[in-house]
Order: structure tokens, then sequence, then C-alpha cells
């Protein structure tokens, strides 16, 4: 059927006059849509709003426990081999390299006992400022360079006032991070002497390699080692005598630190390598031991210092 011209006009208006046009405004020039606002949305957006506009609260971050330093001033930087009295008249001397900005920074300490004859000392196996420490090595105050034995008492009360009198008072040490090692002659003294009597005043750890005995006194604040790291370090082929007082070394302290119930991860001994006495990855005393203090010192040092250079 075909539809007249008149019909379709009639059609297109009737469609055209139920339509309605959105109103549109000018703005800067420009033909754009009348934006009137949408009760719906304009309610979802009040109530979204006030959320938006809370602060958000930023955790706070844990505070760092500050430093407990000794404030001392005045050390020499670099190598040192310095005398010392300590407060019964024992006299001997210790080196010491100090890095080049310890006025200005707080430094732990290592300090290191060297075996019978003063190899040690000689050689300072810890002189490399590592992991944040200082190092120093003190030479036994005899004239046969022997730590500890019969004179142990002395040479702990030596030992202390030369770390207490005499480096906290050149030097700013951090106070919670003195460390120690032992070689030998002087890992007999640190274990038998020296920790029983002023161990519980660092809290800290010690390294003994290839010696160690029984405490030969009465551990002072024996709660103090629940906490203190130990690890002896031995041969295979070490001697045998020198082998059962390690083990001997070993279970007093084992002890002690099973009465204050310890954490058993804290005392540690590794027996590694075929060497002699003191021959650590089969080498000579001394490069063997210079190897040691390089490669395993750091397991008595908590991970904050380890992963240091």
């Amino acid at each position: 059927m075909r539809l007249s011209p008149l019909l379709i006009l009639t059609i297109l208006f009737a469609a055209c006059s139920q339509y309605e046009a959105p109103e549109f405004s000018t703005k800067q020039g420009a033909v754009v849509e009348d934006e009137t606002p949408n009760e719906d949305v304009e309610a979802i957006v009040d109530e979204v709003e006030p959320e938006l506009e809370e602060e958000v609260e930023t955790p706070e971050e844990p505070e760092e426990s500050p430093i407990r330093s000794s404030q001392g001033t005045g050390g020499p930087i670099g190598m040192n081999e310095v005398n010392f009295t300590d407060s019964n008249n024992l006299t001997s001397s210790y080196k010491i390299m100090a890095p080049d900005d310890v006025a200005t920074k707080v430094y732990g300490l290592h300090v290191h006992f060297h075996g019978d004859g003063g190899g040690g000392y000689r050689d300072f196996p810890n002189q490399a400022t590592r992991y944040g420490l200082i190092g120093v090595t003190v030479r036994a105050p005899n004239q046969n360079l022997q730590w500890g034995r019969a004179q142990g008492v002395a040479h702990a009360q030596f030992s202390q006032d030369l770390i207490q009198n005499e480096i906290l008072k050149k030097y700013n040490i951090d106070l919670d991070k003195i460390y120690f090692s032992g070689v030998s002659g002087g890992a007999y003294f640190l274990s038998g002497s020296f920790l029983p009597a002023y161990g519980s005043q660092y809290k800290s750890g010690a390294f003994l390699m290839c010696g160690g005995e029984a405490p030969r006194t009465d551990i002072q604040n024996p709660e103090v080692f629940k906490d203190f790291r130990i690890h002896w370090q031995v041969t295979a082929g070490e001697r045998a005598d020198i082998t059962n007082s390690v083990q001997q070394s070993v279970a007093a302290y084992k002890a002690v630190h099973d009465q204050v119930q310890g954490d058993p991860t804290k005392q540690t001994i590794e027996t590694t390598g075929a060497g002699g006495h003191c021959e650590f990855f089969e080498m000579a005393y001394t490069p063997g031991i210079q190897a040691m203090v390089d490669a395993k010192f750091k397991v008595v040092l908590p991970s904050e210092l380890a992963d240091q250079p």
C-alpha cells in the first residue's frame, strides 16, 4: 500500500511531539549539554565523600633503641700499639686499628686474645674493621706470653681494666656490641677465666678457636648466658688433650645454659678439616687462624652485624 505524503508527515509529527530533547547551554563558546544533576547519583556521592575525606592513619614505625655508647674521645686513628698498666700494676700493651671516622661514628669492638707465644698479637688477625667493629688485640701481661691458667683471675682483671678504663674512654664504643675471640691459650683464657668473671657485663658473644676449658671460677650472673653466643671451632686432627678440654668447656657452659633455660642455638661447636692444632682449612697455624677469623667469626654476631661488610 502506498502512503500519501500527507499521512507520512502526520506520522512524523506525532513521533517528534513525544521526544523531549535535552536542553543545551553555551559555556566558553562551546555548545554543551546542560548539566542537570541526577538526584540518585548525588545521593551516592554524598555517602562516599565523607569516607574519602577521613584521614588514613599511617602506622607508626617502631622507634629504634638509643645506642648505649661509651662517649670516649681522643683516641688516635690508624694502627697503634699502646702500653697499658692496670689497677694492680700489671703492664702490657694492646694494638688497635681505628678507622678514620672513629671520632664521628659509634663503632663496636672485637677484642682478640692470642695463643701461647703471642703469635696472634704480632699478626693481629682481626685488624680489619669489619661488621662495624674496631679490631683490638691484647698482649698477655707476662714474659712467656701465655694467657690465664694459674694467673687467670689477674689476667681477667687486666683485660677488663684495659677495655673499661682505656679503650672505652678513648673511643666512642657501642656498649652492646663488644665481642671476643681467642686462639688456643687465648680461647682457654676466655672460657676459663674472663667470661666467668666479666662476660655478663657484655651480653654479646665469643668465638673460640682450637681451645677452651671449663670455668675456673664461678660464673657471675649466669642468667646473662641465656642469650650469650659462644662458638667453638676445632679441627678433626686436633690434639687429644685439647679436644677433651674443649668438650669439657662445651659441657660446662651447656649446663649453665640449661640452668637458665637458654636458647640452645646460642652455643655451638663445629669440627672441620683434617688439620692439626689450629691448622684450619688445612693451612699452617698463622694463615689458618687468619682464614678462620675472616670466614667464621661472624657466626657469633647478630644478623644486622654479620650482614655488614
